[in-house]
């Protein structure tokens, strides 16, 4: 990855994790208040969130940082913690794909 950043004349040291997020040109508030009132929308958020090569990064941050509320890595947290009712229209199949991403431990935060 770096020696493709050389090649682009980017410093691979100016490259966040956040430059790199498969959400970095969508609207913000898809993540946060229309995410909580939106119920099209946050199949989508949750399926971009999946694909991101960077959720791991962001769901950690989110946890760490302990943020308000809104969507880190594919999951709605409320400061710092797992939103149970912000995240109720998951699937066993989709909190199943955020296990594979997040590890087994996900939900024991």
């Amino acid at each position: 990855m770096s020696q493709i950043l050389k090649e682009l004349g980017i410093d691979p040291q100016d490259v966040k994790w956040w430059h790199l997020s498969a959400c970095r040109n969508m609207n913000i508030n898809w993540f946060y208040d229309d995410y909580e009132n939106d119920e099209i929308l946050r199949k989508t958020v949750d399926e971009v969130c999946m694909a991101c090569p960077v959720a791991k990064q962001c769901l950690k941050e989110g946890f760490d940082d302990k943020e308000f509320a809104g969507v880190r890595g594919g999951i709605y947290l409320n400061i710092g913690r797992i939103d149970k009712v912000n995240n109720e229209h998951k699937t066993r199949e989709v909190w199943g794909r955020l296990k594979k991403i997040h590890g087994k431990n996900l939900l024991q935060r």
